[in-house]
């Protein structure tokens, strides 16, 4: 059990320094957001969801009601659900209900490539230090960036608010290469989204959650079962 804690841990490390360092620019948003430290810090504990927190920032600047935020979150967020499933595969005991809690909530991308990689069948223990070490290193950075605020130019605090728009053009650059189905859902979600906020006048949260639906839509028209991993 201890040598699979450490394993885990060793196995988390790369994961803990990337979300680290991109986890203190999450905690400048939050700063530059209004936020008390403590309020910056409980959302990184009780969310963990990367993209998913930075996205929900980015809403509540814009005044977006919260359960717009909430359903904005959850789409973003809901390939988790089956990423944990698959994951529930390769443990010990996929019947034990704290473990699959704990990997439920645990699971982010990084962490799912890292245990869908391991060759064999892996423990809760191993699992706990792979999910706590790279936990540590998303909330950690968020206290640390927060407090780096009270030092840093106040033009570097603001720059924060790119992140965002930086973290998503990365993600869409590296599937577009793949595939360039991907470019054509994001311009069905631009397009639907200048049009709600340009034309119609909608409000930037509400107009982003109506693209997203819109353009989930059309991707599950767009895509075939093979390209969408159904087959």
């Amino acid at each position: 059990m201890v040598n699979d804690i450490k394993t885990g841990i060793k196995d988390g490390l790369p994961i803990f320094l990337g979300y680290f360092t991109t986890a203190l620019a999450f905690g400048l948003l939050t700063r530059t957001s209004g936020l008390t430290f403590v309020e910056g810090v409980l959302v990184s504990i009780t969310n963990y969801a990367g993209s998913g927190q930075f996205l929900m920032m980015n809403l509540y600047n814009a005044g977006t009601f919260l359960l717009g935020i909430a359903l904005s979150v959850f789409f973003i967020n809901s390939r988790y659900i089956f990423m944990a499933a698959s994951l529930a595969t390769k443990l010990e005991n996929p019947r034990s209900i704290p473990g699959r809690i704990m990997v439920g909530f645990g699971t982010t991308d990084e962490v799912f490539a890292v245990a869908s990689f391991k060759g064999e069948k892996v423990s809760y223990a191993y699992m706990a230090g792979l999910i706590f070490t790279s936990y540590a290193g998303w909330v950690g950075g968020t206290a640390c960036g927060y407090i780096a605020g009270s030092f840093l130019p106040d033009v570097i605090q603001k720059s924060a608010v790119i992140t965002i728009y930086a973290m998503f053009a990365s993600l869409l650059g590296g599937e577009a290469s793949k595939l360039a189905k991907v470019l054509l859902i994001a311009l069905i979600s631009a397009v639907m989204n200048s049009f709600l906020i340009l034309t119609a006048g909608v409000a930037t949260g509400e107009s982003f959650l109506i693209s997203l639906l819109v353009s989930t839509v059309a991707g599950a028209f767009i895509y075939t079962d093979k390209e969408a991993g159904l087959e």
